[in-house]
């Protein structure tokens, strides 16, 4: 009886597809293992989801698998459980998920050998072959596992191999197949270094108790639960390092999760040194070699706690049970790009596959989250207030200079103290606009259809979406009229402006321009730790920076223009922004916060300024609720995406005519060009789809998205708990 499989490939596609399976593969074809398989006129590495399926309806003939490239299934049940749901919940394909999960050296890698059949060696010992074809199987005759094709050409020196091989093939003579590249070994050296050996004494031996021990015991019935810890800083950290202490008791692992690469680190160094066994660190900025080395941990058996960045949910570290998301309002959980998900919603359902616990914690929950844990009652209550420094609302308007005259006097103040200051403004750049002094027009990337931003320092005008620069001098591209800054001044124009206030004073400016490589930032914020930058300017790079002293005196130069972003999540992301710089201050006697802005009545910026999360919350989810916004409703953010304009206009207007009338229930907004309409000579237009239930877009998307083929990506408004 002929075996059938599914496979999915590393290629924007919706289905798996069903193949017959060889005799001769009928043991190795499992379900988690890589193949070779037939997809169009070439061959494509894929994954088998499934094994011993129905065979395809009459009529319709299966294509057999390859080869298998693996002895054994590289992931198990429950992680292909897990990335079937991901991929489901998201619209992203399965085979690119199961993609990102391989380590460096199985990802796509595979190499072509070439081997002699019998057939050949017969034609060989009969001398029936022509002169190259004799060396060729002389070659292959001598390595029963066969030669790649670049040695082949190396030692035969010539540049025909490969076509004089696609006919021996043919005639029968050779084999040409693929396979996997073998991972390289990780030497003692790189273990050490990439892997952080901890006492073995770190195991709870009393479990927890009070807010935490419903926590606890969910872990120890290996159940699946969800809950979220919302208190100050110091308390998560202590909640956190009881819950790691109970899950190196229990067998298994733990996956922790934060929204930063260098909060990778912070988090081994402070809770590391305390963990059992042994932590391995993963995230994106990491060589191939250490995630290798990270990989080998893992498979080794050894490692008891896992800690990254979102990648590091595609770790097949199993048998979880803990998974903990810290900090779970930060954006930077969410991936936009092809495979999108959000790692937050991740974590959860990969909780879920494990019979495992997954804990949000936050000392400034994201409103859908808090909302729902308070509904269903997963909400833990930490408490452990912080101690916080006096802010002073400064009311400045955006006509006059940069730096208010009551801030520059704080500043000058601090300066005669020999005290550090620390200023935010969220916009990098001189000038966010210049335009024509004759015409008015304003310069424009030809790539991305976005203001190109002045940088005064380099004389350039650059797009911050894919990079390009060109020189300021020329003047107007229409009218060669003198181009000049006409609002919204940047993080440039703020340096500019400090060293005019205070003559020798040496500043330092940490934002995508200066300090984009790690390198370069750790070398900024060393040198103000250490004194010799007494005044350092950033924009939210700086904030998410952690370890860095704290000062007497922070500046926050016009917060209200995150309150200008077209989302309905940007009051959430101004009060989450306003208070990390905020925590910038030292909470001490003579210590001072100085937020700058025309709108300090605004509940966000008010309530980031009192650290009071729940004022905030309250006017927030009251707001949501009377503009029928999430968590009240659902929505589902579709970008179509191609390079020709009408043809994409088209497929909009035909996804809209799809969707709009199917559900009565479902609202359609758009579609329209996206806000910033081109990136890197790709259009984009979005649509926005909305409904009281997420299972009424689900099936309007069901029937739509199979019918338009072309790039898109779906962004649901984010639902941890559902």
């Amino acid at each position: 009886m002929s075996l059938f499989v599914r496979v999915v490939f590393p290629l924007p596609l919706d289905q798996p597809f069903t193949y017959a399976v060889p005799a001769r593969l009928g043991s190795k074809a499992r379900a988690g293992c890589r193949v070779l398989a037939p997809l169009g006129r070439k061959n494509q590495s894929g994954f088998i989801v499934e094994a011993g399926v129905e065979p395809p309806p009459p009529g319709i003939e299966a294509k057999e698998i390859v080869e298998v490239l693996d002895e054994r299934p590289f992931w198990g049940g429950r992680f292909l459980s897990f990335t079937r749901a991901l991929s489901a919940e998201f619209r992203s394909s399965w085979g690119e998920i199961l993609q990102a999960s391989l380590p460096p050296s199985l990802a796509g890698r595979t190499r072509t050998l070439v081997t002699l059949t019998e057939a050949g060696r017969a034609a060989f010992e009969a001398r029936k072959l022509s002169a190259r074809e004799r060396t060729v199987a002389s070659l292959c005759g001598e390595r029963p596992g066969g030669w790649s094709l670049l040695s082949l050409r190396r030692r035969t020196g010539g540049k025909d191999v490969s076509p004089l091989v696609s006919r021996m093939a043919k005639k029968g003579l050779l084999v040409v197949r693929k396979v996997p590249v073998r991972p390289p070994r990780p030497t003692p050296t790189e273990s050490a270094r990439e892997s952080v050996q901890l006492p073995l004494d770190f195991a709870s031996k009393h479990p927890p108790e009070g807010a935490l021990a419903g926590v606890a015991k969910a872990m120890g019935e290996g159940r699946f639960a969800a809950y979220y810890l919302y208190g100050s800083r110091p308390a998560l950290r202590d909640a956190y390092r009881e819950l790691l202490r109970t899950a190196a008791a229990i067998p298994g692992r733990a996956l922790f999760l934060v929204p930063e690469v260098a909060l990778t680190r912070e988090l081994v160094s402070s809770i590391g040194s305390e963990f059992g066994r042994t932590a391995v660190v993963f995230h994106g900025r990491m060589t191939e070699k250490q995630k290798e080395t990270a990989w080998r941990g893992l498979r080794s058996g050894k490692t008891a706690l896992v800690a990254g960045t979102r990648s590091a949910l595609f770790l097949d570290a199993g048998p979880l049970r803990l998974v903990a998301v810290d900090d779970e309002h930060e954006d930077s959980y969410v991936q936009s790009e092809s495979p999108a998900y959000d790692g937050r919603r991740g974590a959860w359902l990969r909780a879920k596959s494990e019979d495992a616990v997954a804990v949000f914690g936050s000392p400034r929950p994201s409103v859908e989250a808090f909302h729902q844990a308070r509904e269903i009652g997963t909400l833990i209550d930490l408490g452990g207030g912080e101690n916080r420094p006096p802010v002073t609302w400064v009311d400045h308007r955006p006509a006059g200079p940069l730096l208010s005259p009551e801030l520059g006097r704080r500043i000058k103040a601090s300066m005669k103290r020999d005290e550090p200051a620390v200023l935010f403004l969220n916009r990098r750049g001189y000038a966010a606009l210049l335009a024509c002094s004759r015409c008015g027009r304003s310069p424009r990337c030809r790539r991305c259809d976005i203001p190109l931003v002045y940088h005064k320092t380099e004389e350039a005008l650059v797009c911050h979406y894919c990079g390009t620069a060109v020189t300021s001098r020329a003047g107007c591209s229409s009218c060669g009229g003198r181009l000049e800054p006409k609002r919204g001044a940047g993080t440039q124009a703020l340096e500019e402006e400090v060293k005019r206030l205070l003559p020798g004073i040496t500043v330092g400016r940490v934002d995508a321009d200066t300090a984009s490589a790690r390198e370069r930032r750790e070398t900024i914020l060393y040198a103000f730790s250490r004194g010799r930058i007494p005044v350092l300017i950033g924009t939210q790079l700086l904030a998410h920076q952690p370890g860095v002293p704290r000062v007497r005196l922070v500046g926050i130069l016009s917060p209200e223009t995150l309150l200008a972003f077209s989302d309905f999540r940007a009051s959430q992301r101004t009060f989450q922004d306003v208070s990390r710089m905020i925590e910038f201050c030292e909470p001490s006697p003579g210590s001072e916060a100085v937020v700058q802005t025309p709108a300090p009545v605004h509940y966000s910026i008010r309530a980031a300024g009192e650290g009071d999360f729940r004022s905030f919350f309250e006017s927030e989810i009251e707001f949501r609720r009377v503009m029928s916004y999430p968590p009240f409703t659902v929505l589902a953010e579709v970008t179509l995406q191609g390079r020709n304009v009408r043809a994409l206009a088209a497929r909009a207007r035909e996804f809209r005519s799809l969707v709009r009338g199917h559900e009565p229930e479902l609202e359609v907004l758009g579609p329209a060009l996206a806000s910033v309409v081109r990136v890197k000579d790709v259009v984009r237009v979005q649509a926005i789809l909305k409904a009281r239930e997420r299972a009424t877009i689900d099936r309007a998307l069901d029937d739509a998205l199979p019918r338009l083929r072309l790039r898109r990506t779906v962004a649901f408004s984010y639902a941890p708990f559902s």
